[in-house]
């Protein structure tokens, strides 16, 4: 039998809030569209080319997904969708119309629904604050550990199919709130150590050289952060020092990887902060190196040291895309190491729920010139800065592999995507918009595989992978994949066909569109009824905010805060001593003052958020009016 060629992709999942169920869709129909023609490949070795069976339009060379990996919703997506391909594919289509056994859909489309309660409720409940006694975030996070926990549960572990890389990566982006801290030395380090060994013999310092092992260096912290998977399920195998192994048979392992899933979908502020513990020093030097490119020169490792003292090393982490919300270079590179050592040809897709094609024209810049101007201009330049990522922009247009998007689209619809709606966290608010979202994103992925993702066929002769193809119009796979050029010229074949799309030779076939989803829209009654929750959520927010944060800190207990204070009231008299002692009327008065202020605010607040969401809904046509 004639060895299969093999095209490697990776797959880089930008954020996206509630939008992770367009995601989720995109992969569900790849992985789908992999299988059939997977079992195609499989049936035409059986029979040979000898038989009658033999279909000769079926393309013989493999597509392997070697690296999956996303920011924020998308690197749920990548960790949920890598346990799923161990318990086994089964899509979302006309053979699974109870819609079961499916990971992507169960944690994107229903969520935590199946509680009895829906989670945009759940979310709202207050039970988190009161159990931890503080307030660590505006939503309540427990339905995100309740989605996490299912879907690290796998019914069966079977080996992955042919089209999943054995030692598949998976990447995470992380945002550690603790920073690695980074030297960068300016002193050369081969004369510090020289010195060191010196006054360690006992050696006299004539010229005084032996200041220059205490000369500072310019130090800085990182926040960016990798969680760099790979599937390891042979013992003793090699992997390299930035790359933490993962075998889907342990627990543990799926629970670390569902713990930096939760961290690079942590939404700041609006979810909880996810402490990352034992985490291992090497692993950490190994993973600001590569960021850094210094694992491809070891010379200048001797300039920059990661100076943290700490091993294991613990963080506590945030959404991933706050500062790396498309994570395609960290994607480029690992799968151009993996392309590079083996010769085989690659291509990346981005699967990207809000992409920015091109700057509005309608607006126009102003210049900002006020101090209420500045403000919101000084931190959007600091997150659009954070956001660019120099050295991953020279990895994606610097190698030879091709490079794809999948991007939401439907007919003449400005929001063609529902969970879009309130800067992405619409989902939320309706199932039915997710349902819309997950289905449109397998309808996108059905486009964009038989129409983009593919070589022209003026590139047949020097692409190896596809050197069996004939481009001389001759071929039957002609008459089924081939992919005419509308502006002239060569056309195009499928780099992953399609098997839904007929066969002319062979009647069985049928040509199979998924038909574009129907707009949906949310009813006014739906939003109002979540004021109640609102309110209370707010107040509660509020009322340990103001309550809780007056218990003393062991900091202000110290001698020099109590000198301090000491110096303030021979200054300012005694009036200062009593004043921090309120009487207890007065103690009853800030506490019924606080709790009227609570309710107040909470009750606004609340109102204000109706409106917004009522708004945004309206402008997007997805309310009923």
């Amino acid at each position: 039998m004639q060895k299969r060629k093999i095209f490697k992709i990776g797959i880089a999942m930008a954020g996206a809030v509630s939008a992770g169920a367009y995601t989720a869709g995109v992969i569900d129909y790849l992985l789908e569209t992999l299988e059939k023609w997977d079992r195609a490949k499989k049936l035409n070795e059986e029979v040979g080319e000898e038989s009658p069976m033999y279909d000769f339009s079926v393309p013989m060379h493999d597509v392997v997904i070697e690296v999956i990996g996303g920011a924020s919703a998308g690197g749920m997506t990548a960790a949920i969708a890598a346990l799923a391909m161990f318990e086994g594919i089964k899509p979302i289509n006309e053979y699974n119309p109870e819609k079961k056994h499916n990971k992507l859909y169960d944690s994107w489309v229903n969520l935590n629904d199946a509680q009895g309660l829906p989670t945009i409720e759940q979310l709202l409940q207050t039970g988190d604050i009161l159990a931890n006694n503080e307030v660590q975030s505006l939503l309540n996070s427990d339905p995100i550990d309740a989605i996490a926990d299912n879907a690290g549960i796998l019914s069966q572990i079977q080996d992955l199919p042919e089209y999943i890389s054995a030692n598949l990566q998976i990447i995470l982006t992380i945002t550690s709130l603790r920073g690695v801290p980074v030297a960068v030395n300016f002193f050369d380090t081969k004369v510090r150590e020289e010195l060191k060994k010196l006054e360690q013999e006992g050696a006299k310092d004539v010229f005084g050289v032996s200041d220059a092992k205490y000369q500072p260096a310019h130090r800085m912290y990182v926040h960016k952060g990798i969680a760099h998977f790979m599937v390891s399920r042979t013992p003793g195998q090699y992997r390299p020092s930035h790359v933490v192994p993962f075998q889907p048979e342990e627990e543990n392992d799926r629970k670390l990887l569902l713990e930096c899933a939760k961290a690079t979908g942590a939404f700041p502020l609006g979810l909880r902060a996810r402490s990352l513990d034992n985490i291992k020093l090497d692993y950490i030097k190994a993973m600001v190196y590569r960021m850094f490119g210094l694992h491809k020169n070891p010379k200048l490792e001797q300039a920059i040291e990661i100076t943290a003292e700490s091993d294991p090393f613990s963080l506590v982490a945030v959404d991933g895309g706050t500062i790396n919300n498309e994570p395609f270079g960290e994607i480029i590179e690992a799968v151009e190491e993996k392309c590079q050592a083996e010769g085989n040809p690659y291509a990346i897709i981005m699967i990207d729920p809000f992409p920015n094609f091109a700057e509005d024209k309608t607006k126009k810049y102003k210049k900002p010139t006020s101090l209420l101007d500045l403000i919101p201009n000084i931190f959007g330049a600091i997150r659009a800065q954070a956001m660019v990522k120099e050295t991953d922009l020279m990895r994606g247009l610097s190698g030879d592999g091709t490079r794809r998007m999948i991007f939401p689209k439907k007919n003449d619809d400005p929001y063609p995507i529902a969970c879009g709606a309130l800067d992405g966290f619409g989902g939320f608010f309706s199932r039915e918009f997710r349902e819309h979202d997950f289905h449109l994103g397998r309808y996108n992925c059905q486009k964009f595989l038989r129409k983009h993702f593919t070589i022209s066929l003026d590139k047949l002769e020097t692409a190896k992978v596809f050197s069996d193809w004939k481009s001389d119009g001759h071929d039957p796979r002609h008459e089924r994949f081939f992919v005419p050029n509308d502006l002239g010229g060569p056309g195009f074949y499928p780099i992953i066909p399609d098997m839904g799309i007929a066969n002319m030779a062979r009647s069985e076939y049928h040509e199979a569109y998924l038909p574009e989803p129907v707009k949906l829209k949310i009813r006014p009654s739906e939003i109002f009824k979540l004021d109640t929750l609102l309110g209370l959520r707010f107040k509660t927010v509020l009322d340990y905010i103001f309550a809780l944060n007056t218990a003393p800190d062991d900091h202000y207990n110290k001698p020099v805060h109590q000198d301090v204070d000491h110096l303030m009231r021979q200054y300012y008299g005694e009036k200062e001593k009593k004043a921090n002692q309120p009487s207890f009327l007065k103690r009853v008065f800030l506490w019924a003052w606080r709790t009227f202020l609570t309710r107040i605010l909470g009750k606004n607040i609340a109102k204000r958020a109706i409106k917004i969401i009522l708004l945004d809904f309206r402008e997007r046509d997805m309310l009923e009016m």
